[in-house]
């Protein structure tokens, strides 16, 4: 099939998402993950991507269980981007370390994973006052962008003034103005080794050294579940640079942090095989 057709056939699957309300959408996305799990190539799959991220975890054991709920989750997020009311209305938690506790006279950066509904977590802020600058790779900003992704970034756009990926680090450190929060990953593939979960991979020095050269607290977004199955955003109290010998312990506890909250959940993690970069041999 040419290439052009197959991203026809993409787009509209897409679209016809929409058509599915999200009161029933997690029943049919669990009918239809329970068929292809039957599949041999599509389970094992969805296994090397739980594998990749909690090999070297306590929960190891549990990747073909989790594997099951990955696929849920992740092809549940794909009909509810189409209700974006739902993606965006997430409660938050400790919300003062944006606003009212924040030091006004510093530029903040907010870092996060790509972890749960992560593209609606910026109008989550916005609707509480939190006015955001996210940097986003240029190439999902251009008018070639597959339409499922043109999507998934309009619902990221809606949270916040978006600025492209790709000004180099005098950029990025030009912008942190006081007063201006900054939304940086750190989970993008890099050139930065790192350990996160156990494993050594290539990791994205940008929101640390933004952070050291410019003394901009960091502020850490994560996303949890409750008991009762109800789920939230929090934001964790600012973490100083100045505490850190520099900027590499400050991003190794960066992720350490960020560590807690997706080995908690890890499911809802985006894609793992596509974060960070690929380190082969592993100490």
């Amino acid at each position: 099939m040419p290439a052009s057709a197959k991203t026809s056939l993409v787009s509209a699957a897409h679209e016809l998402r929409r058509l599915i309300p999200p009161s029933v959408a997690r029943a049919y996305v669990n009918r239809r993950v329970d068929q292809l799990m039957e599949i041999d190539a599509y389970r094992e799959l969805q296994e090397a991507q739980m594998r990749h991220l909690l090999e070297f975890t306590d929960r190891a054991p549990e990747i073909p269980v989790l594997a099951r709920q990955f696929a849920i989750e992740t092809m549940l997020k794909t009909h509810l981007r189409w209700h974006p009311r739902l993606v965006t209305s997430e409660p938050v938690r400790g919300i003062e370390w944006l606003t009212t506790q924040r030091d006004p006279s510093r530029s903040v950066v907010l870092n996060f994973m790509h972890h749960y509904r992560y593209e609606g977590m910026f109008k989550a802020l916005k609707r509480r006052g939190v006015e955001l600058d996210i940097i986003a790779h240029a190439e999902l900003m251009g008018k070639d962008t597959p339409n499922p992704l043109k999507h998934h970034m309009r619902l990221v756009a809606s949270g916040g003034r978006m600025t492209p990926a790709g000004g180099g680090m005098d950029s990025y450190i030009a912008m942190a103005r006081p007063g201006i929060t900054m939304v940086v990953a750190s989970d993008l593939p890099g050139h930065t080794p790192v350990t996160f979960l156990g494993r050594r991979v290539m990791g994205s020095f940008g929101s640390a050294r933004i952070a050291t050269e410019t003394n901009s607290q960091v502020v850490l977004i994560t996303a949890h579940k409750d008991d009762d199955e109800s789920t939230y955003l929090q934001l964790h109290p600012p973490i100083e640079p100045s505490d850190f010998a520099d900027a590499h312990a400050l991003l190794a506890e960066i992720l350490n942090r960020h560590g807690e909250a997706v080995l908690a959940w890890p499911e809802v993690v985006d894609m793992p095989l596509s974060r960070f970069g690929r380190i082969e041999e592993q100490a």
